[in-house]
């Protein structure tokens, strides 16, 4: 079991080598295999960073599934129940009855964590699921919170905190309440998919707790923050590799292991010598990164690597635009993302024609002003989603660009289904790249900017 434990931990991106399930699988054996003791076990030797935490909990619960099942309630047994106003005003009932929003948190209001625990046990008994995709879970969800009155009991504590009526303690611990049963009420539903339709829909149940999956557009605020650390782990790394390309010599000294390495190839006849010594390859490189709103949260992240290459190369050139490009090459040498956020004076720069996103003005700036600069050592990574707001999309431009470039990468926002549609350009577009990557999540950003940077 722990080692097929191990096996889902990879497929939801966890990087676990053979090493560290030896030792959990040891760890585990010297506690007897205690129940009590095998989640400490397990994270201790498994879990490297604070986001694998999470996913790593929620695929233990699941898997193990060590919670007691939930067990309908009978008229004789004392339970957790939410009293309120029935839907008909007919009476009180208990909770998914058509609650109120007093009575919800008059009952969860400074409970510990066993008795959330056996109220979104009792909540969810009774509720029946179709499939084990995350989209019924989530819908399971928000139908026991619109019966519960959930929205009406957050809105209250919201509107009595900016009303002054509540201390700031009061309302975090209010936050924390909610955060807490929501999570317990979907956990008690993902554990009756994985009891009803299999394990092996387990890794996709827990997909919502792998923020390196998550979709950009789709974080809350607070996960935010935690992609911005990861995506400066990810520069820090990329500006501590070496700058400088380097390329074996066709002359000098003779690598004798090398060259016998090949004889293998040519009948044990030395035909090609290897060079022990290495050369220079200066690496020219341009970013041209899309701000306009409909891609805001993609490029915040990608500014964050646009600073992360500026530390790492010495040739580079950097571009930003809407409807036009402005180059910020300079301003990244001395400046921030956030303080680039914050500059007007550049906003009007690049915003300044019609307010949209214009990839054929931007080619056709680069064109007919750029062309020149632009060598055959020169690499070329654009950022954005080819939405070009249904106008022509310069792909003529574009070519007499690719003519002259080593390379195009292109980094796409969007699911690569939606790259043929509406006025999305990718399919004119993608015929002049040498590579086209979808680029929604962090962890598709760092394989791209691990091949590519």
């Amino acid at each position: 079991m722990i080692v097929d434990f191990v096996r889902l931990l990879r497929e939801a991106g966890l990087t676990v080598t053979t090493m560290e399930a030896a030792d959990a699988l040891k760890a585990a054996e010297l506690t007897g295999f205690s129940p009590i003791l095998l989640q400490g076990v397990l994270e201790t030797t498994l879990v490297k960073s604070i986001w694998e935490r999470p996913v790593f909990i929620a695929l233990f619960d699941l898997y193990f599934d060590l919670a007691p099942p939930a067990e309908p309630v009978r008229p004789d047994q004392e339970s957790i129940t939410i009293k309120g106003a029935t839907a008909d005003g007919s009476g009180l009932s208990s909770a998914g009855a058509g609650g109120s929003a007093d009575s919800l948190l008059e009952t969860i209001a400074n409970q510990p964590a066993a008795v959330l625990e056996a109220l979104a046990r009792e909540i969810t008994a009774e509720i029946p699921l179709d499939n084990a995709r995350p989209e019924e879970i989530s819908g399971k969800l928000r139908q026991v919170q619109v019966k519960l009155r959930w929205f009406e009991a957050v809105n209250k504590v919201e509107r009595s905190y900016a009303t002054e009526q509540m201390k700031e303690s009061a309302f975090q611990k209010w936050q924390k309440t909610f955060a807490q049963l929501e999570a317990l009420i979907r956990r008690e539903l993902e554990r009756k998919a994985v009891r009803q339709f299999g394990r092996q829909h387990i890794v996709k149940l827990v997909e919502y707790a792998n923020i390196r999956r998550r979709e950009f557009d789709c974080l809350a605020t607070a996960e935010i923050a935690a992609v911005e650390q990861e995506i400066a782990k990810l520069a820090k790394k990329l500006a501590e590799r070496p700058g400088i390309r380097m390329r074996r010599a066709k002359r000098g000294k003779i690598d004798i292991r090398r060259t016998f390495q090949e004889v293998v190839r040519t009948g044990g006849c030395p035909v090609r010598l290897k060079y022990r010594d290495k050369v220079k390859s200066k690496v020219d490189l341009w970013l041209v990164c899309d701000v306009s709103n409909s891609v805001e949260r993609f490029s915040r992240f990608m500014l964050q690597l646009v600073q992360a290459a500026h530390r790492r190369y010495a040739n580079i050139r950097s571009f930003v635009f809407v409807d036009e490009a402005v180059e910020v090459t300079e301003w990244f040498k001395t400046q921030d993302v956030n303080a680039f956020l914050e500059a007007r004076h550049l906003r009007e720069r690049f915003n300044r024609r019609v307010g949209l996103s214009r990839y054929d003005l931007v080619f056709e700036q680069i064109a007919r002003y750029e062309l020149a600069a632009i060598t055959a050592r020169t690499k070329l990574i654009i950022l954005g989603d080819g939405r070009n707001n249904w106008h022509p999309g310069g792909s003529e431009e574009l070519a007499k660009i690719a003519e002259r470039a080593q390379a195009i990468y292109w980094l796409n926002p969007l699911p690569e289904d939606d790259w043929l549609e509406g006025d999305c350009l990718m399919r004119e577009y993608q015929r002049f790249c040498n590579q086209v990557f979808e680029c929604r999540n962090l962890e598709q950003l760092t394989d791209v900017a691990n091949r590519i940077l």
